[in-house]
């Protein structure tokens, strides 16, 4: 396999270096059951080793970085395939760009190539078109064609995943279809035809979605919870497009004038008020220090990194708390946020927020700082960064009795107090949880500080994570604690974490009182975590495996309207 320039957010690759610096010999069921990495190419060894041609003139060259060129622009099939014909299920991503893309040309990212002329195809076309066929023997069936910019000389993130019978589509994270097929199986590959174009960091992940087996040397549960949910959501529903509505309009930010607007506050402003179809706001490479505010009025807002790195796209402030405001008094916690989103049905991907507000130069009484505050239901977060110290993601809800749902995947949380906490209902799926360190030798701070309703079954789920941390000391860092607002006797945190893989810097007491509430009142149990930090004592309850079905993805985030985000 290829080496990757570019760092995935995926939790098993982080998983796999974790262990490696800890030292494990395995990472059990993480390991084996989530997504893996099958292929990577960024083409900085230079040449096209791993790859089979079919037509075309192919070499690498240098484009800021190395990137694979195809030359001929009067073939109609210039093609290179890599990977085995065997794979099944799996998702390839590839940034592309044509050079030159005539009436009757096209550039093209393939999938389940079981022969030269049998694919699923995704296409840039002339006339500002993106495509996403079928093809079998040469012949095309289209199952979504997408109206978006498509220029020579521009990058584009291209990605297509196959599961089971079902392919879809997605141009810089704005989904272009989806449908059916009978190609089962094949190879990965890239395709141009009458033009002239440039590949780079192709990457191909399979993985099953949720673990089938615990992690070998896990030692059996000791403590049966008391506490289960008080209702029970449907079984299985079908995925539904909730979070992703069809397509509407899409526009570009751009920090250098080239897009339509400069920040993207302006952009969300442009969203008209009561909107009912689908807002993409693509944001060009930049940071962006900014507040971002998305409107409860205004759902359905996508917000995408043009780049597919989320290391690319930054938004940022430097509130905190403690902040004096302009006009008199201080920001308080929530108003400290960096990006505050009220709008439901809204999604990010590939980029970070972040509070960069700056502990050591300021000598306030209240230091927390938010990067995102969420305060609105079926939001996805795919591939994105949250940025801060204390208090760095707040997902609550849009107020006490209002449940608000969100669905984390492949992100990348940081902090040290508190980093992830409320009272909204949140899956972190495969995300890195990265606890700071605060410079002492036992308390670094608490990883989540939740204040789950008490009619409300599910707070937080871990699953499929990796807990790390720059440099804080063994034994220093709690999993959490539970917050009651205002000492509200209702809020009753409700957290697990399961099938993730746990640092030497968590404890091995890793739950802790709060403001005169004691840990065990709460609801927080684990189930099946691996690691030097795993280790199972009376002060870690533990799931059964008869309940443990209960607290899985689908079970938090279904709701009563059967939402289902997971991918």
């Amino acid at each position: 396999m290829r080496r990757s320039r570019r760092r995935p957010l995926l939790a098993v690759a982080t998983a796999a270096l974790t262990a490696a610096a800890l030292g494990l010999t395995q990472l059990g069921g993480v390991q084996s059951a989530y997504a893996a990495t099958l292929f990577s190419d960024d083409f900085t060894d230079g040449d096209t080793a791993g790859w089979s041609k079919s037509g075309g003139t192919w070499s690498v060259v240098a484009d800021d970085s190395p990137a694979l060129h195809q030359a001929k622009a009067d073939t109609d099939n210039a093609r290179l395939f890599a990977g085995t014909s065997t794979w099944t299920d799996y998702t390839v991503q590839a940034r592309v760009k044509a050079l030159t893309l005539p009436a009757d040309g096209a550039v093209a990212l393939l999938a389940r190539a079981s022969g030269s002329t049998t694919y699923y195809r995704l296409a840039l076309l002339p006339g500002n078109q993106v495509r996403l066929e079928a093809v079998r023997s040469g012949a095309a069936t289209t199952l979504g064609t997408l109206s978006r910019t498509v220029a020579t000389g521009a990058w584009y993130t291209l990605r297509i995943e196959a599961a089971g019978s079902t392919v879809r589509g997605w141009v810089d994270g704005v989904p272009v279809g989806s449908g059916t097929g009978s190609i089962a199986t094949g190879r990965i590959g890239v395709q141009t035809r009458h033009a002239t174009a440039r590949y780079d960091d192709v990457t191909v992940t399979s993985g099953a979605t949720t673990p089938t087996t615990p992690p070998t040397g896990t030692p059996p549960p000791t403590t049966t919870p008391t506490a289960t949910p008080t209702t029970t959501p449907p079984a299985s529903p079908t995925p539904t497009p909730t979070g992703t509505p069809p397509a509407g309009d899409t526009v570009v930010v751009a920090k250098d004038g080239s897009g339509a607007y400069t920040s993207v506050q302006a952009a969300v402003d442009a969203v008209p008020a009561g909107n009912t179809t689908g807002r993409t706001i693509v944001i060009r490479p930049g940071t962006y220090r900014e507040l971002v505010t998305i409107p409860a009025d205004k759902p359905h807002v996508t917000l995408v990194g043009s780049t597919g790195d989320a290391r690319d796209v930054v938004i940022t402030y430097d509130n905190a708390s403690g902040t004096p405001k302009p006009d008199g008094g201080t920001y308080g916690t929530s108003g400290s946020a960096s990006v505050t989103i009220d709008g439901s049905d809204f999604t990010a991907r590939h980029l970070t927020f972040a509070n960069s507000f700056d502990e050591a130069a300021h000598d306030y009484s209240a230091e927390q700082a938010v990067a995102v505050l969420t305060r609105a239901d079926r939001l996805v977060f795919d591939n994105v960064r949250f940025l801060g110290n204390q208090d760095t993601l707040y997902h609550n809800s849009a107020n006490s009795s209002a449940i608000g749902r969100a669905y984390f995947r492949d992100c990348y949380v940081e902090g040290d107090v508190d980093f992830i906490f409320g009272r909204g209902t949140g899956v972190f799926d495969r995300c890195e949880i990265r606890s700071l360190d605060r410079g002492s030798s036992s308390n670094n701070g608490y990883v989540t500080a939740p204040s789950t309703m008490i009619g409300n079954p599910y707070g937080l789920l871990f699953v499929g994570c990796t807990l790390t941390t720059d440099s804080a000391a063994a034994q220093s860092v709690h999993l959490g604690r539970p917050w009651h607002p205002s000492g509200d006797v209702n809020a009753i945190g409700q957290v697990v974490f399961r099938d993730s893989v746990l640092g030497a810097h968590v404890k091995d007491s890793p739950w802790t009182d709060m403001s005169g509430f004691s840990w065990r009142d709460a609801r927080f149990f684990e189930y099946r975590n691996s690691g030097p930090g795993a280790t199972v004592t009376a002060d870690r309850p533990q799931l059964t495996d008869a309940q443990a079905p209960t607290y899985t993805a689908q079970q938090y985030l279904a709701g009563s309207d059967g939402w289902n985000p997971i991918h």
